[in-house]
């Protein structure tokens, strides 16, 4: 597509000498201020497709190999790829809106199924209620809960509450998965205490696998809505696929050998899992207290 460039030598961003096409200082391209309709939706169609192809260029290594991206991005070759940020928010976002749609299916079957079963199920007395205890035992120490139970059974038995409690819940785990984005790295610092990496690269490999795992959670969504017979085998498989793809993608990041990269494995699992809990828990009472 052939573009019209103005005869000035002015760059109309920064102010600057242009010597050609585009801006040795800030960058953009010295293009006529006024055109056609025609011209600007190819200008608008050729930039989009210039978007399209560095998206496809990242999504298919994303996929076919773990860890490549990563490497690319530390020996310079970035220009054919997304920038790991854009990727990562693209993703989320994708993922997290299939995830609440999900949700909301989930929370309407339940609810046609009670409304299904009401006219069969019978109101229990107070006194046939199951009590609730008032603390928890945990490596010996009694942590009171009291407080605890009364706000969730308050939130519980209202409706509104109840269902503004759990839109509140889901809306708030996309920040919560990016704050825990440079933890995640932070533990891949520590288990690879030994490596000369810089924190950086651990954290551009740490965007780069959740953003696999957020676009492969989506597919798996969209599996399950299509294959709803299959949802357990499809979750299995999902699991199975994510542990061999972190795996992987670490084998090809830290070239360590294989039982090395299986231990680091596990202590990242374990150290991020718990993270994962500690986050989940106090997003739990953070929405309860604020509902």
């Amino acid at each position: 597509m052939k573009k019209h460039y103005r005869s000035e030598n002015d760059c109309l961003n920064c102010g600057n000498t242009v010597p050609d096409k585009f801006c040795t200082n800030c960058g953009q391209e010295n293009l006529q201020l006024h055109e056609s309709f025609l011209h600007l939706m190819l200008h608008s169609v050729g930039h989009y497709f210039h978007v399209e192809s560095k998206f496809f260029n990242s999504l298919v290594p994303l996929f076919t190999k773990p860890g490549f991206l990563t490497k690319e991005y530390f020996a310079g070759r970035r220009a054919s790829y997304l920038n790991p940020f854009s990727m990562y928010i693209s993703i989320s976002i994708l993922f997290f809106f299939l995830f609440t749609a999900n949700t909301n299916i989930n929370q309407k079957k339940i609810l046609k199924e009670k409304a299904g079963a009401g006219k069969t199920i019978v109101t229990e007395r107070p006194e046939e209620k199951i009590p609730v205890k008032d603390n928890i035992s945990i490596n010996g120490w009694d942590v009171p809960i009291k407080g605890l139970n009364a706000k969730f059974r308050e939130v519980k038995q209202d409706e509104l509450r109840s269902a503004l409690f759990k839109n509140k819940l889901v809306s708030h785990l996309p920040k919560t998965m990016f704050l825990l984005l440079p933890l995640f790295a932070l533990i891949l610092k520590l288990v690879n205490i030994r490596s000369k990496k810089l924190y950086a690269e651990h954290l551009i490999y740490s965007i780069h696998v959740h953003s696999f795992l957020f676009l492969f959670g989506a597919i798996l969504i969209a599996l399950k809505w299509l294959l709803p017979f299959l949802s357990s085998w499809i979750l299995l498989a999902g699991f199975i696929v994510s542990v061999w793809y972190i795996y992987r993608s670490m084998r090809t990041m830290y070239r360590s050998s294989r039982w090395r990269t299986v231990s680091k494995f596990m202590m990242l699992a374990f150290a991020y899992t718990f993270l994962m809990l500690l986050s989940c828990f106090g997003l739990v009472l953070i929405t309860l207290y604020s509902v």
